[in-house]
């Protein structure tokens, strides 16, 4: 029982001294994070993967802006998190699966396919003291979509598709 208890205590060290600081990015730290619902026009869910007309997890892209040039997103080395963002399926009470993307520059990219693309603006503080990053607020299409304002209880929104 003691090896194993020390076992348990290694693998935790570990996880949470993985993390290379000089990596970008890390690891979904801080509040760097938001989770999108995406539908047509009729409220279909454009995210469930069993549907026809549903943007494909495979097929989806993740860009950031850096030095004014948009750079795709990759990490082979994450192997549940590759391009920065994951489907989640629907919890007992709810209708849409979400994707959960990492918000890692002001300017997002994220390519449904070849011809959908939307961008996200955010406005983004970064505590260099702990290496996190933390959104303030997220525009979509002109309109405020998230701030870190207390009034807005969770760190989401819908993105209707015109499909």
């Amino acid at each position: 029982m003691k090896h194993l208890t020390q076992l348990v205590l290694i693998i935790f060290a570990l996880g949470t001294f993985s993390c290379d600081k000089h990596m970008d990015p890390c690891c979904p730290i801080g509040n760097n994070a938001i989770n999108l619902k995406v539908q047509d026009r009729e409220g279909n869910d454009l995210l469930d993967q069993k549907r026809a007309e549903s943007f494909r997890e495979n097929v989806i892209k993740i860009f950031y802006e850096r030095a004014g040039e948009l750079e795709e997103y990759f990490n082979g080395g994450h192997s549940n998190m590759r391009r920065n963002f994951w489907i989640i399926s629907p919890h007992v009470d709810e209708k849409y699966h979400q994707m959960r993307l990492i918000i890692d520059s002001e300017v997002t990219v994220i390519q449904w396919n070849e011809n959908e693309a939307d961008t996200l603006y955010s406005e983004i503080v970064y505590d260099k003291e702990f290496n996190q990053k933390h959104i303030q607020k997220v525009f979509h299409k002109g309109e405020l979509k998230y701030s870190n304002d207390p009034s807005h209880i969770k760190a989401g929104f819908i993105i209707t598709k015109g499909r």
